[in-house]
């Protein structure tokens, strides 16, 4: 009998897709004594074989593909055995093209337009938000648009401040209070929020 232990639903190109399984014969004991293979129908119906590696576990297999196209895949894995008959189980996965790439320096100038900070000044902010943005959200292999977006509006956000060493817009003059600058702006948390890491207890 098999039994997939691990798939993936989903992936991007250039992941390799992994699934676990196990083998067992008729009376659920695992067996190493079966034909494992691993076939992948991708996108334009072209078939290619998965690599298959034995673990130390008895019955326990590794089949492994290199993707390298978007679109739906079509999975199927089988174990043949004397002892127990053939097995089959088919399953999709929906492997996504790059949608995005982190920003260069290039882009995010483009982003802020003009300004009198130097490359430096903003290369240091860029650093400082990518980390940041890396600690906040879960970040895709495929680095998506909207977190490109969202890190440009981080560093543009951060220079901004970096004016204002006491977080305070001034009064006009005229009547107007002093006012705080918020430490976390709306858009940046509107972009991010899909892959907002979740605190638990």
């Amino acid at each position: 009998m098999l039994q997939v232990l691990e798939a993936p639903a989903t992936a991007d190109v250039g992941d390799t897709l992994r699934v676990w399984l196990l083998v067992t014969d008729n009376d659920g004991v695992a067996s190493s004594s079966a034909t494992v293979t691993g076939t992948v129908t991708e996108p334009d119906v072209s078939t290619t074989a998965m690599t298959v590696t034995e673990q130390a576990a008895t019955g326990l297999y590794l089949l492994s593909y290199d993707t390298t196209a978007a679109g739906r895949h079509q999975v199927q894995v089988g174990a043949s055995s004397a002892t127990f008959g053939d097995d089959v189980e088919v399953f999709t996965v929906e492997v996504a093209a790059a949608t995005g790439t982190v920003p260069t320096l290039t882009l995010v100038k483009a982003y802020l337009g003009t300004t009198s900070f130097s490359d430096s000044e903003i290369t240091d902010a860029m650093n400082a938000e990518a980390a940041a943005q890396l600690a906040r959200c879960r970040i895709p292999p495929s680095y998506p648009a909207d977190l490109a977006q969202a890190l440009k509006r981080r560093v543009q956000c951060n220079l901004a401040r970096r004016q204002l060493p006491l977080g305070m817009l001034p009064g006009d003059g005229a009547g107007a209070q002093a006012s705080t600058v918020p430490g976390n702006d709306a858009e940046v948390r509107r972009l991010e929020s899909p892959y907002r890491r979740v605190t638990v207890g």
